[in-house]
């Protein structure tokens, strides 16, 4: 895929990509935990990926930090379904039993669900 047909898709899925983005910061939020350190309109890479089940074009986007450390991706399918995870990695702020694992979105630019993703802390 040319590099053109990636920005261009890019362009295209600015507001699933926003939805998303606002999505994951109102889950955080309502946590008590601090925004993502992301720039949603910046990924690390990007590119276009054919879809094995439907055979559309999926547009993925991933973000590192400075050391090249993953901190999340998005997938925003032809259909325009999309999927996000971002990882949080701390303790759950108001539930001392939980572990923040990550932070998840999924859905359309219409409606976007959100939820954490928890582990069982680990307890002296």
């Amino acid at each position: 895929m040319s590099a053109d047909a990636v920005k261009q898709r890019f362009e295209r899925e600015v507001s699933t990509l926003n939805a998303i983005a606002q999505a994951i910061a109102n889950e955080l939020a309502k946590s008590d935990l601090p925004a993502l350190a992301v720039d949603f309109s910046a990924p690390t890479l990007q590119e276009l990926r054919v879809d094995s089940f439907d055979q559309n074009e999926t547009w993925f986007g991933e973000w590192r930090d400075h050391s090249g450390l993953l901190q999340g991706s998005i997938s925003i399918h032809g259909n325009g379904q999309a999927y996000a995870q971002f990882d949080v990695l701390c303790p759950h702020p108001q539930k001392s039993r939980w572990y923040v694992e990550a932070v998840t979105a999924w859905g359309s630019s219409q409606q976007i669900k959100s939820e954490l993703q928890l582990l069982p802390a680990v307890l002296d």
